[in-house]
């Protein structure tokens, strides 16, 4: 939908939409909200491009309807990039600060790597699954979570996989304007495929391009939620500790694991590790190289082995000081 704006902003807000979304970022609800913003700043006669410290307490006001946090935190978080943006274009701008959105941040969340055997163990509960004419989880959980262990997809990625994505002669699947607004072709193993085609044939028997992989019995794509809730049930079957909302482990978790028993392999097999990063990077469908190479850190904290094949293949680098 386009968004058409009225206040001393509004080209002001064109241009830093264009700016966001040439940088590859959908900015969509940002969008809608930049809206709101200029509704605002139209309706109080603001005459002069310049973000003051009572506008922008207006803005952060927490409204009635707002009961989830992350509504109120994009909000917020949605003006102070352009503040920022208004800032680097030479505009005075005052930066909000969300005291309460800072607070809750202050207890970092860390990855958990799961281990092979815990692995396993998820893998065996997701078989156990009670089977229930009302819900398709049986089938679903059981292949979205060996799908996401070997590709390491993020879970969105996969519950928005349609089948004319796959290519299950090729062994391919396409992930469409992905985070970053990225494509990304996905090869997936041999066993995987053939865990895919079995599923297909049983959920998908009558080929319908726009159908949605994991889908429940009404033919809708499963929901995030419903996959987050059953994976709490099969931590719990398969003896694995969960410490609460917030605390995980969590099924992102599963990506990471990905990340690093890739990374721990390639380092048994004796690859080089400091080549095989940019690869991992585009196939992970990050951002940039910095954001794969936190993996190294954590893998070479699970498996110490790693730490030392990395000294060995990137300690040229740096220079040792005499």
């Amino acid at each position: 939908m386009i968004q058409v704006y009225h206040s001393i902003f509004a080209e002001l807000i064109q241009d830093f939409i264009a700016y966001k979304r040439a940088a590859g970022y959908k900015y969509e609800t940002e969008a809608v909200y930049l809206k709101t913003f200029d509704d605002l700043c139209f309706s109080l006669n603001i005459d002069s491009p310049k973000f003051t410290k009572e506008l922008m307490d207006k803005w952060c006001e927490k409204k009635p309807y707002e009961s989830a946090r992350s509504c109120h935190q994009q909000r917020i978080s949605c003006i102070r990039q352009f503040a920022l943006f208004l800032i680097s274009s030479g505009y005075e701008a005052y930066i909000p600060v969300n005291l309460e959105y800072i607070r809750q941040r202050k207890s970092k969340y860390s990855a958990h790597i799961f281990t092979h055997e815990e692995m396993k163990q998820i893998f065996e509960a997701s078989n156990k699954i009670y089977p229930n004419r009302r819900s398709t989880m049986h089938l679903v959980m059981p292949v979205l979570i060996r799908l996401l262990y070997c590709t390491g997809l993020r879970v969105m990625e996969a519950l928005n996989v349609q089948l004319k994505h796959m290519d299950l002669i090729e062994g391919t699947i396409l992930i469409v304007s992905a985070k970053f607004n990225k494509d990304r072709l996905i090869p997936v193993s041999e066993s995987m495929l053939s865990i895919l085609k079995e599923y297909c044939s049983i959920m998908h028997p009558f080929y319908k391009p726009e159908d949605y992989l994991f889908i429940g019995i009404t033919r809708e794509p499963c929901s995030h939620h419903n996959v987050y809730l059953r994976f709490r049930e099969i931590l719990v079957t398969a003896g694995i500790k969960h410490a609460g909302r917030g605390y995980g482990p969590r099924i992102h978790d599963i990506r990471h694991t990905h990340c690093c028993h890739v990374l721990q392999k390639a380092s048994k097999n004796g690859d080089d590790l400091s080549n095989m990063l940019p690869a991992l990077s585009v196939y992970m469908g990050h951002e940039s190289l910095i954001a794969t190479s936190q993996y190294l850190k954590m893998t070479a904290e699970i498996y110490p082995e790693i730490l030392k094949a990395v000294e060995e293949t990137c300690s040229y680098a740096i220079p040792k000081v005499q």
